[in-house]
């Protein structure tokens, strides 16, 4: 049996009720599921920073955002909350399929409209052109069939209003190896399958965005390696992985050890070295391009 996407997120939300672990590692630590989240929120913010600049160079005084795949609305409320700062008038909506993550979300972010929706199944052009600022933050991958990814791909690409950006993070793939592009889908069961960067940005493409800026969102240490340049490399990175989660059931080890993980983390990101999930920014710029 295939994994299901609906029953795992419901099944997690259900039992995990307002954890990051729900919505990260739910096999990990809650303290190394956090400094997971500080390290991409360090790297979401750089991108959403370029993306102010743009739009204050348009002189725009009011957005509409939508966040897919939301879960609890730790995105959604970074994002409004940037935005908010820089004198910006936010309408803002998230989407999950998870009611109980919807639940918690709606007590956390009350002035957030909830959507819920099956990316699986929503039509593609059911919020054609409707908001400036689409956000999919580690939902895209986990539609591990193909065409649930395409009809996800297809709604977020075409939700974006022209001028607009759209925001995914997600584990793409840019590098020569990667054990993913080895897979037998016929008998994959895994929650979650890379794509080719060149892919998303060819699909995209026929919607009028751009990809303007690719940044490494997290590093291996913190999230998993998924390509490296060569075999050697990527077994290599994944044992250190693998060395990571077993210290993370020492009682309290990442805690005490958190500032050598958030150094390592860094250091392995400025050096392009980190080989795991990216950031990538794209732009509507072209309306005659869209179908």
């Amino acid at each position: 049996m295939f994994y299901d996407n609906r029953s795992y997120w419901t099944s997690l939300h259900e039992n995990l009720k307002g954890e990051l672990k729900a919505v990260g590692h739910p096999f990990l630590s809650e303290s190394l599921n956090q400094l997971k989240y500080e390290s991409e929120a360090e790297t979401v913010l750089i991108g959403l920073k370029k993306i102010v600049d743009a739009f204050r160079q348009e002189d725009r005084t009011k957005l509409s955002v939508l966040d897919v795949g939301a879960g609890y609305g730790y995105w959604t409320g970074l994002i409004y909350n940037l935005f908010s700062e820089n004198g910006f008038g936010i309408n803002a909506s998230a989407l999950d399929v998870s009611t109980d993550a919807l639940d918690v979300l709606r007590n956390r972010l009350p002035y957030v409209n909830p959507i819920s929706a099956d990316l699986r199944t929503i039509a593609p052009d059911k919020s054609e052109r409707s908001y400036d600022f689409v956000f999919a933050g580690y939902c895209l991958h986990h539609l591990t069939r193909a065409n649930d990814f395409l009809n996800a791909l297809q709604f977020v690409g075409r939700s974006v209003n022209e001028g607009g950006f759209l925001l995914i993070m997600d584990p793409v793939l840019t590098r020569p190896f990667s054990k993913a592009d080895t897979l037998d889908f016929q008998s994959f069961r895994g929650n979650g399958i890379p794509r080719h960067l060149y892919f998303v940005d060819d699909i995209l493409a026929g919607f009028g965005l751009r990809r303007c800026l690719v940044l490494p969102a997290v590093s291996f240490i913190l999230n998993e390696n998924i390509e490296a340049p060569d075999k050697l490399s990527y077994y290599a990175m994944m044992a250190i992985w693998k060395l990571v989660c077993r210290l993370d059931r020492v009682n309290r080890l990442v805690e005490k050890t958190a500032g050598v993980f958030r150094s390592v983390d860094s250091i392995l990101k400025r050096q392009g070295l980190a080989f795991s999930s990216s950031v990538c920014i794209y732009q509507k710029i072209d309306q005659n391009s869209v179908p």
